[in-house]
């Protein structure tokens, strides 16, 4: 909606294509901003006429200015000179150097001139969705707004939110405001305000199911990983930013590291997270848990082709016994059903040769609702809306959180 504006600012988000044939206020965006990397938020960024600032999380900035794509990332392996998807964005050096990449570290409030007469101060927080991603607050003279981005909006992530000092002012019914009501009186505090809007994830939005946290979703996973034979290997197939964390339980469970391709091992190791720096390896040999790239992996977990819906999967090209790990959508009683029926046939003796693991990185309708009932803002737009319905998803999107908003 809005061209991807954050109205009522002239700010646009996760969008980067040309704008002036738009009409006002939409043809002159006074500010860009970037809340991950994944290829749907940066549509029109790697447009080498794209010459605008971008605002971003340092880890966001670390990770585009990495980015390779497949056929590219294929070149490199093959010793061949390959290109870097953004690399047009900093240029060192000479006569046209520059660096449209404005990195700002989380929870750091930084003014930005929109234009000679207005300055809005912009803060970054945790969205729990990949490495880099973070939410907007945007605080100005036509009022605030919090966009989302793409968000996990886990228990816990809501809990450190109200412990957020520059979110909690736009919390109402915190302890702290009871202290004020009680001191006044009765009166009314003054000390908490009224987002104007939430831009909000809803890719999930239509998705009623209870899903299983990321804690509970990985925990199960290493329980059924630890029931097969020690000799077995598995894969697992992370093929997008944000399935970090099963890698970590891994690891951690196994106290193993997990062997990575060329391009996974070079932004990992480049990004602010010490563990995941650690857990990464490019040594094929020296574990039996692999991430490596899915279309072209190592020899240990490089199956033959094979019906997989048919049969099950052959020995890899050094005769290892590979078990298949793949992020899947699941509800929390789907999850308990399809652990114990993986259980029960590991315990008979059955051949099992793939896993799922519900680990989701947007959050369904429930997460949301109580994401936004945290705010209470004056209103909630969605980010992005499905084509196919004709505007009946934001319909429907005013009565579903009808009770979440400022009365």
């Amino acid at each position: 909606p809005y061209a991807s504006f954050a109205l009522p600012y002239p700010i646009r988000v996760d969008c980067f294509t040309c704008t002036a044939h738009l009409p006002a206020p939409y043809n002159a965006p006074a500010l860009h901003l970037l809340t991950h990397s994944h290829a749907d938020h940066t549509l029109g960024l790697s447009s080498k006429s794209f010459a605008a600032r971008v605002v971003c999380s340092p880890n966001t900035k670390e990770m585009l200015l990495r980015h390779e794509s497949f056929l590219e990332r294929a070149k490199k392996d093959a010793g061949e000179v390959a290109t870097r998807t953004f690399a047009h964005l900093k240029v060192e050096g000479g006569a046209f150097s520059r660096d449209l990449l404005y990195a700002v570290p989380l929870n750091t409030p930084t003014e930005f001139e929109l234009s000679s007469t207005e300055t809005v101060t912009i803060t970054l927080i945790d969205a729990n969705h990949c490495p880099g991603a973070a939410m907007f607050l945007v605080e100005g003279p036509r009022g605030t707004i919090l966009h989302t981005g793409d968000v996990r909006a886990e228990h816990w992530l809501l809990k450190s939110l109200t412990r957020n000092p520059f979110l909690q002012s736009y919390i109402p019914d915190t302890e702290e405001d009871l202290h004020v009501l009680i001191a006044r009186g009765g009166q009314t505090a003054s000390l908490t305000k009224t987002l104007n809007a939430i831009y909000l994830d809803t890719a999930c939005m239509l998705r009623g199911t209870v899903v299983p946290t990321k804690e509970n979703a990985v925990k199960g996973l290493v329980e059924l990983i630890a029931l097969f034979e020690k000799d077995t290997y598995f894969f697992i197939n992370s093929w997008t930013w944000g399935y970090e964390d099963v890698l970590k339980g891994i690891a951690r469970a196994f106290q193993c590291q997990i062997h990575v391709d060329r391009y996974k091992h070079a932004v990992y190791t480049h990004i602010s997270d010490p563990f995941l720096r650690a857990l990464v390896t490019r040594d094929a040999t020296s574990t039996r848990f692999h991430a490596c790239e899915r279309f072209e992996r190592c020899s240990f977990v490089d199956v033959p082709s094979f019906d997989f819906k048919n049969d099950l999967a052959p020995r890899s090209i050094e005769g290892k016994k590979v078990v298949y790990v793949n992020p899947v959508t699941m509800g929390c009683a789907q999850w308990e059903d399809y652990r114990m029926d993986v259980r029960r046939r590991l315990v008979m003796g059955k051949d099992v040769d793939r896993l799922l693991v519900p680990l989701e990185r947007h959050s369904p309708l429930p997460e949301l609702l109580n994401f936004v009932s945290l705010f209470r803002p004056l209103r909630v737009i969605p980010n992005t809306l499905v084509p196919a319905l004709g505007g009946l998803d934001w319909t429907a999107m005013n009565v579903m959180f009808k009770e979440c908003i400022a009365p």
